[in-house]
């Protein structure tokens, strides 16, 4: 697994490659804001979940903005995920929960 990070100003985009470097499994947006980070969106090609890729991906991403805020806007059923890496809930706006990994 290979994990490229692209930066557009504040604008962070995580492509995770296959083994054969053939093509992107998993993918990831953070935009920083003032003093935090927003993760936009973290997606693992539906064929490639389960083998610990998301994991990888968000570990990169907790590293890179170690010491900040990371804060999230999830479905209900992905909580139990984030909170094995640390998330904790702190809203709820309709169908999304709001979520805080604090430094």
């Amino acid at each position: 697994m290979r994990i490229e990070h692209h930066e557009e100003g504040r604008l962070h985009h995580y492509e995770c490659w296959d083994d054969y470097g053939c093509s992107i499994v998993a993918s990831a947006v953070v935009l920083e804001r003032d003093g935090y980070a927003y993760l936009q969106d973290i997606n693992v090609g539906s064929s490639h979940r389960g083998n610990g890729i998301g994991t990888g991906l968000l570990n990169q991403i907790l590293a890179d903005f170690e010491g900040r805020h990371i804060i999230a806007d999830v479905f209900e059923d992905r909580i139990p995920w984030y909170k094995k890496h640390g998330f904790e809930q702190i809203g709820k706006a309709k169908q999304l929960v709001k979520i805080v990994r604090s430094p």
